[in-house]
């Protein structure tokens, strides 16, 4: 095993100061038993011997612990501790001060109750234990995109304006809109939307596909049709990505012209604490 794992043969004759103990790498100072939270700038890896111990702080001041490594039969790190208590507890740290660039494997939390890691990307991400409870909110009803009135809705749409013929997309054709003005898309960073989307004085039969700016189109349909003058709709849950730089944006292609409209009725929010 590694020499900054748990070692649970510290003697009484050992000093407190080696159990302040890191448990990530320029994270999150967490204390195994007792609240203990505070932000590092410059981390560093582990001298030998200084075990986590459940029950004692473990706070490494500014200094910080790598942990690598461990497989199942021999974990880098493990937490014992007594009946009816964690082995664990992260004192919740201001969001504010949990730096936005967060080293991958990074651990907190927030006064919100949010869990905080440092995402594979090296930036803050947030562990939602309920998709439903935690990340989905309901947006009162609100219209980004009517083909028929592109001078209303004209400030949602990111590309694909001179698509639009005579209140219609037009047949093979996409356009691109944005869900940043709704709020709290933006200020929420909202990952995915709930769309209604309607096609109106359909000319002929075909399909509408709703998907991220940031991908390519896929094969598949959101939305479809059989003939001409009809007027549907369906709920539709779209990815969110960029396009030329415009967060919050997805593409909005058809096969046949139609005139689009779309209503977004909800919002995924990789901040859900915020809202």
């Amino acid at each position: 095993m590694r020499d900054h794992e748990e070692d649970s043969s510290m003697t009484s004759d050992q000093s407190p100061s080696t159990t302040r103990r890191r448990l990530v790498k320029g994270g999150l100072a967490v204390g195994a038993g007792v609240p203990v939270a505070a932000v590092v700038a410059t981390p560093a890896e582990a001298a030998a011997g200084d075990p986590v111990r459940a029950g004692l702080t473990n706070d490494a001041g500014t200094t910080g612990t790598l942990l690598t490594g461990g497989s199942s039969a021999a974990p880098t790190l493990t937490l014992t501790h007594a009946d009816g208590r964690p082995p664990l507890i992260l004192a919740p740290t201001a969001d504010a001060a949990i730096p936005a660039e967060l080293p991958t494997g990074s651990l907190a939390i927030n006064e919100s109750g949010d869990l905080v890691i440092g995402g594979r990307d090296a930036t803050k991400r947030y562990v939602n234990t309920s998709r439903w409870a935690n990340r989905t909110l309901a947006v009162a009803p609100t219209r980004i995109l009517d083909t028929r009135a592109m001078g209303t809705y004209g400030g949602n749409v990111v590309a694909g304006a001179g698509n639009v013929l005579a209140g219609k997309l037009g047949a093979g054709k996409i356009i691109h809109v944005t869900v940043k003005n709704v709020p709290p898309a933006l200020a929420g960073k909202a990952t995915a939307a709930y769309v209604n989307v309607t096609v109106a004085g359909t000319v002929s039969g075909g399909f509408l596909t709703a998907y991220s700016s940031s991908t390519a189109r896929p094969g598949t349909s959101s939305l479809n049709w059989w003939g001409p003058n009809q007027v549907l709709s369906n709920l539709v849950e779209v990815q969110l990505g960029s396009h030329d730089g415009t967060p919050l944006s997805f593409g909005v292609y058809v096969n046949a012209a139609t005139s689009v409209i779309v209503d977004v009725c909800g919002l995924i929010l990789a901040e859900p604490g915020t809202y």
